[in-house]
């Protein structure tokens, strides 16, 4: 092989290195699914400890799962949630004004946390499928009628428990997912966006990666 075709070969090799992550991303976007295989791993379905949970909490005297799509959810369990893509705990961004407000972002340092990180996780099958109350007091929302690359954003807004706010829980090697139920997309940190979206959590992860995995400390 000649040195010119080496130096395609390898320039080739480099560019795909750099366009398959971009393209993973945008194929999310695009609502594109992959189900996680089932070899030694990959992440399998699991639950989250929910011991000490609580009934869940009422909001003008009523249930907040009620009414539901999804019945059965009644216990919660306080935790924090850390993005290891972002290395950050994901807060509720209250200031945030119009679409945007009480969107979901990785981006709080372990020693700057507050309240705006605990978020109430709740179950009735043991922890295996969830719902999260934000810390305004609204259930966490997977934004599918949004559009471009707000779409799937998660925002605290939700008043009942339905499919676009219901979570399966995923494992592997000590790394936590949450899947979607609406769509099996996972709950993924955008590290590629700026500005005010940096870090975003959307419900439009293609597959388990690194930029889904979670970890769940209790407060």
């Amino acid at each position: 092989m000649s040195r010119r075709s080496l130096v395609v070969l390898f320039a080739a090799v480099v560019a795909a290195v750099v366009v398959a992550p971009i393209a993973i991303a945008r194929a999310s976007e695009l609502g594109v699914m992959r189900a996680p295989a089932a070899s030694a791993g990959e992440p399998q379905p699991d639950h989250l400890d929910m011991t000490g949970a609580t009934p869940a909490p009422q909001r003008d005297g009523v249930l907040a799962l009620d009414p539901t799509g999804v019945p059965g959810l009644f216990k919660c369990r306080r935790y924090r949630i850390w993005s290891f893509a972002a290395g950050r705990y994901v807060a509720e961004e209250q200031d945030y004004p119009g679409a945007r407000h009480n969107m979901l972002r990785a981006r709080t340092a372990a020693d700057r946390v507050g309240s705006w990180e605990e978020f109430d996780v709740c179950s009735d099958d043991g922890g295996h499928t969830v719902y999260l109350t934000a810390p305004s007091g609204y259930l966490v929302t997977a934004e599918f009628n949004y559009t471009g690359s707000d779409r799937g954003m998660l925002r605290g807004r939700g008043e009942w428990v339905d499919v676009w706010e219901t979570f399966d829980v995923w494992s592997a090697n000590g790394l936590y997912y949450l899947r979607n139920v609406s769509r099996g997309t996972y709950v993924t940190c955008r590290v590629d966006y700026t500005g005010a979206a940096y870090q975003t959590m959307k419900a439009t992860g293609a597959g388990a990666g690194s930029w889904e995995a979670l970890r769940f400390d209790p407060v």
